[in-house]
């Protein structure tokens, strides 16, 4: 057979422009100079059967939907010689020869992202993406090898590149043996690992895209971590990276997506529910003050007024029991779904110990959200003055790990033991806090704690 010894109508100017897994990637221009990249599969030996094979599928599956749905870098020519056009079978008659395709240039994920601080940006990366993967897996086509440098930016939206291991409805993987591995090991989901080919592999994306999240979350291009996702192990833990954002959310979207079993992750339209949720979440954040600005504005304020003139004055204790037990509603609920399960417990740990451990008589509103900034839950703390009358003692905000007593500035940075569970004895001293502040708020005639 003779073989084709150039890329023609293109010419070549960079033949090791990139790598391309089992393929060779070269920058190529036509008689336009208009540049591309070229894609080209050599067989060498028999084994290369099931790379043609999977070569042929790729152009396939690209080619059929690439004008369909958006996000796919689209194929511009191909060569493919005939003997290949059917089932392919090697013979050394084929040594030698080349199949090939052309594609437009698309920028890296790597080049496009690398060190990003905005998490916006990152956040609007994983909408994108996942919006294509759900148009994708609608027509149950899976990607099965989704890592950071198989995605591109490309025309103003980010697309997936090499669907060389794609697999859909009318795919026949006998290409793939029971001890195969598909895809990349550090997002290989683990029933992709050892196994001939799961019964419905589009679980296995929503992992990758959850583990491409975590490494581009970390500027961590080449590893992630193995198996799942815990908040509390530093480690791992993306709240190093994003100290001035929301991360909560996110992390619980991290936890949610990895998971073991294929039937207990999202799948890809509820992961882009949540991306979206949280991308609302951040929007608002831009609106609202950490708990560092808030104390800035307080400390700066006339008299320290701001968020505390509540402090000067006494309530009608029958009004406020009134408003905590039947006006004002709990947002615990809210803050648990948004993965504040250990803020929560926290809050209402104080709650009863001042109500109903004290010789004190403390009335504590339900979870609330604070004022300025609805993603802390909190807590607003009154003890009786007068037998008619309460006065305002503090709010109590769980934020970041922490435990902050806002009004006077008293923080207690960490509430956790050694196996990172809740230590209620450490909660218990900033408790005492609270009796100090209140001797000051209700007079020492009505506080017998020190």
């Amino acid at each position: 057979m003779i073989k084709r010894k150039n890329y023609l109508p293109y010419k070549v100017i960079d033949s090791k422009f990139a790598s391309g897994g089992n393929a060779k990637v070269m920058l190529v221009e036509d008689k336009n100079k208009n540049q591309y990249a070229l894609k080209s599969l050599r067989v060498n030996e028999s084994r290369d059967a099931t790379k043609v094979k999977r070569f042929l599928n790729e152009i396939k599956i690209v080619e059929k939907y690439q004008n369909k749905i958006k996000g796919i870098v689209p194929i511009r020519y191909k060569y493919i010689p005939e003997e290949f056009e059917n089932d392919f079978k090697y013979s050394d008659h084929f040594k030698g020869l080349e199949i090939w395709y052309v594609m437009d240039l698309a920028e890296s994920i790597e080049n496009k992202l690398g060190n990003c601080d905005e998490l916006e940006i990152i956040i609007d990366c994983l909408i994108s993406l996942s919006e294509t993967l759900a148009e994708l897996h609608k027509h149950r086509i899976v990607h099965r090898d989704i890592k950071p440098s198989n995605i591109y930016y490309y025309k103003n939206k980010w697309a997936f590149g090499d669907f060389g291991l794609v697999a859909y409805p009318e795919f026949d993987d006998g290409l793939t043996q029971i001890n195969d591995r598909i895809g990349n090991y550090a997002t290989i989901a683990p029933e992709m690992r050892r196994v001939k080919l799961a019964e419905d592999a589009r679980p296995a994306d929503v992992w990758s895209l959850a583990k491409t999240l975590w490494m581009l979350l970390t500027n961590n291009w080449v590893s992630c971590f193995e198996g799942l996702y815990n908040s509390k192990d530093e480690a791992i833990s993306i709240t190093k990276y994003w100290t001035n954002v929301p991360i909560a959310h996110l992390e619980k979207i991290l936890e949610r997506a990895i998971r073991y079993e294929p039937q207990h992750r999202v799948d890809i339209n509820e992961f882009l529910v949540l991306l979206n949720e949280y991308k609302v979440l951040l929007n608002e954040k831009k609106s609202i003050l950490s708990y560092e600005e808030l104390q800035v504005l307080r400390e700066d304020s006339e008299g320290g007024i701001v968020y505390q003139n509540s402090a000067d004055r006494t309530v009608d204790t029958n009004e406020l029991i009134w408003d905590f037990h039947y006006k004002w509603v709990s947002k615990e609920i809210k803050f648990i779904e948004a993965g504040l399960d250990d803020e929560v417990s926290v809050l209402k740990y104080i709650k009863m110990k001042l109500e109903f451990y004290s010789s004190n008589e403390f009335i504590v509103s339900p979870v609330i959200s604070h004022y300025y900034n609805p993603t802390m839950p909190a807590i607003k703390i009154f003890i009786k003055y007068t037998a008619k009358m309460s006065k305002f003692v503090t709010f109590m905000i769980c934020a970041d790990k922490k435990i902050h007593e806002f009004t006077h500035g008293y923080t207690l940075n960490c509430y956790y033991d050694s196996d990172e569970n809740i230590d209620f004895k450490l909660v218990d001293k900033i408790i005492d806090k609270i009796y100090e502040i209140s001797m000051k708020s209700a007079g020492n005639k009505n506080n017998k704690n020190a």
